[in-house]
């Protein structure tokens, strides 16, 4: 599958010639939404620098902060796997949009300064 974001004329035209261009001998799926960024390498990075502060404080690993922000965000589901029962977040941030990772991240940050005392300058 591919992906095609139309930002000007040169994009929307491009994307009429490939339609026209598909044959109408087998059917062919097509969904159009609205496209937004997603989050930025500075943002990601912002994030795995506050889980990392934030496991000196507790003892977990940074890959463990961040399961449990997502929990406590997102959601989870409880899930048994080999006789094991774990929690799993309903989202990824790694596939929110920058707005939508923004407000993770806050809330993320507001945690951490409200529970164990630690910020970025």
């Amino acid at each position: 599958m591919s992906e095609l974001v139309i930002k000007d004329e040169v994009t929307r035209e491009r994307a009429v010639k490939i339609l026209l261009g598909l044959s109408v001998d087998r059917p062919w799926a097509m969904t159009v939404e609205p496209w937004y960024s997603k989050r930025s390498n500075a943002q990601n990075a912002r994030l795995w620098l506050l889980h990392t502060k934030a496991s000196e404080v507790t003892g977990y690993a940074p890959t463990e902060m961040h399961e449990l922000m997502l929990c406590r965000y997102f959601g989870f589901q409880d899930v048994e796997f080999g006789g094991v029962k774990r929690q799993v977040p309903l989202k990824r941030s790694s596939q929110r949009d920058k707005k939508e990772f923004s407000a993770f991240m806050e809330s993320v940050e507001s945690f951490y300064i409200s529970e164990l005392g630690i910020f970025l300058d």
